[in-house]
């Protein structure tokens, strides 16, 4: 059955910095090439990252992972090379402490996610939550999703209705395994660091906390922006 199409794919090369925004990812078993493979880790706390809702800053830059695995960092237009130490110290100075960029293995570390693979989220929920949330405007980044999705005239929330079923996007075959239970990380916007508690608030009361899909990953493969989705 037709579903909708692909609208967006996006991969958080650096956990908790912006997304960058592809024309076709390449699926792994444990999520998309190249999604948070770094971190930006505690020093004094290994295996602790700065994450948004503590260290929204995080945001003021764009990131790109190079064909050959490296960064580059851009901020008001400026591009700073993975070993550019500037980045660094502006990072530490707004977090007072002392910190490292560290690289993880996707392989052998899991799935980009705590709970699975992929976050597909789509234009119908964001839409009725916008509306819910009485906002004019709404980034669909703030709720960190790997795959966007449009379903023309579907109800909003219809990809709950996946749930234990399979999705056949291009070659790659997805599993919709639960929805996503929302956490503070909601109430920051990603392109002007506002905070509003009212955004997670309402996922809570209107959505039982769920805005948006987990998906584990049954065929690998490649998904390009336009796909179909199909539901088998």
């Amino acid at each position: 059955m037709h579903a909708g199409t692909v609208t967006d794919l996006i991969r958080y090369p650096v956990k908790s910095m912006q997304g960058e925004f592809l024309s076709a990812v390449r699926v792994h078993e444990y999520g998309v090439g190249g999604d948070r493979v770094f971190a930006w880790e505690k020093s004094d706390k290994p295996g602790n990252h700065l994450t948004i809702p503590d260290s929204p800053f995080l945001l003021d830059y764009d990131v790109k992972l190079e064909e050959e695995g490296t960064l580059v960092f851009i901020k008001d237009g400026q591009r700073f090379e993975q070993d550019d130490m500037n980045v660094q110290k502006d990072l530490e100075d707004k977090a007072g402490m002392s910190i490292s960029l560290v690289h993880t293995d996707p392989d052998s570390t899991g799935p980009s996610y705590w709970d699975s693979p992929l976050l597909l989220t789509s234009k119908e929920s964001l839409k009725e939550l916008k509306k819910l949330c009485n906002r004019e405007e709404m980034d669909m980044l703030r709720f960190r999703p790997n795959l966007v999705m449009d379903f023309g005239e579907a109800k909003p929330f219809a990809e709950e209705s996946w749930i234990g079923k399979d999705i056949k996007i291009n070659d790659v075959i997805l599993h919709v395994e639960k929805g996503c239970e929302r956490c503070a990380y909601v109430n920051v916007d990603s392109k002007t660091q506002e905070v509003d508690t009212n955004v997670l608030k309402t996922v809570v009361k209107e959505n039982k906390q769920i805005f948006g899909v987990y998906a584990s990953v049954k065929k690998t493969g490649t998904i390009n922006i336009d796909d179909p989705i199909e539901v088998l």
